[in-house]
């Protein structure tokens, strides 16, 4: 079975796109299947980087019942990558449930080693559900104030999300709900769980479970120094300490002004500029992603 990892981040810009692919081709060059799919609804731009110019079949072709989801993967020009790409129609962002439940279905019977799901931006229920649906979600942000709030918001987005799916009595469901709804503004979301082990051990157990299971990657973008790297150890701390994630923190790409020569080309960076910093860092993620190991501390 296809291991199942989708890329997210609340934030648009901080190279989700460029980073999927990326990977996809690093995965592919190491013999494995890989099939990217574009998720952003109406904002598709993953045939773009891949010289793509208006692809003959979409995710919306399955979404509306036209083709199963395997016969919308398209081959590409590297081997081994195929690419569902997204919608080019401006949809909701909130797919209708039951095309959820088809999509979610479909996701794990495609055939291939890894699937890679570029989310758009924001913190739509699709977006996150598709985060929480992985095997491992990836959470990539940039080393700016704007971008880490973010990053927090669409965790803390994942957070309530899985809190809401495992509370089933109504005062439980009331208690998240003053939460989110800035109703009980002086709880964090680790007081909140504390609340609910004293109203319901069985229900704060089953949370527990399900945070546990996410265990998301964590990857910093577009780094101009050295010492920003460091950004990813302060990050993993702090979602241990608010959330209870455990964030895998498996690197960092420093910002390079020939990612958009490669965009423009409609070529992945790995292709046009095989031997710089940022396609090393890039297969080294890669690396780590199938080895299950984190950056140390230099």
């Amino acid at each position: 079975m296809a291991v199942l990892i989708s890329i997210g981040g609340g934030k648009g810009g901080s190279g989700k796109s460029f980073l999927a692919l990326n990977l996809g081709v690093a995965l592919a060059e190491r013999g494995r299947e890989v099939i990217l799919l574009d998720a952003d609804l109406g904002g598709a731009n993953l045939h773009t980087l891949l010289g793509i110019p208006f692809p003959s079949v979409t995710l919306e072709d399955f979404l509306n019942g036209f083709l199963p989801l395997a016969e919308t993967a398209m081959e590409t020009s590297v081997r081994g990558l195929k690419l569902i790409s997204g919608t080019l129609a401006r949809l909701s962002a909130k797919l209708k449930y039951d095309q959820k439940r088809r999509l979610f279905r479909n996701l794990r019977g495609l055939q291939a080693d890894y699937i890679i799901v570029d989310l758009g931006a924001g913190i739509g229920p699709s977006t996150l559900d598709l985060f929480i649906l992985a095997d491992r979600g990836l959470l990539l942000l940039t080393p700016e104030s704007t971008a880490v709030e973010n990053a927090y918001r669409f965790l803390r987005g994942v957070y309530f999300r899985c809190l809401r799916s495992v509370a089933t009595e109504r005062r439980i469901r009331r208690a998240v709900e003053e939460v989110i709804e800035g109703l009980d503004p002086g709880s964090t979301p680790w007081d909140l769980l504390k609340k609910i082990e004293d109203m319901d051990g069985n229900t704060a157990s089953k949370f527990r479970g399900v945070m546990h299971s996410l265990r998301p990657y964590l990857v910093l973008n577009q780094l101009r120094t050295r010492d920003e790297r460091a950004l990813g150890f302060s990050v993993k701390t702090v979602c241990k300490k608010y959330f209870g994630i455990d964030l895998s923190y498996i690197g960092y790409v420093p910002f390079d002004p020939k990612v958009s020569f490669a965009v423009a080309r409609g070529r992945p960076f790995l292709w046009e500029y095989p031997d710089t910093e940022t396609s090393r860092c890039i297969r080294e993620i890669a690396d780590r992603m199938t080895t299950d190991r984190e950056v140390t501390l230099p």
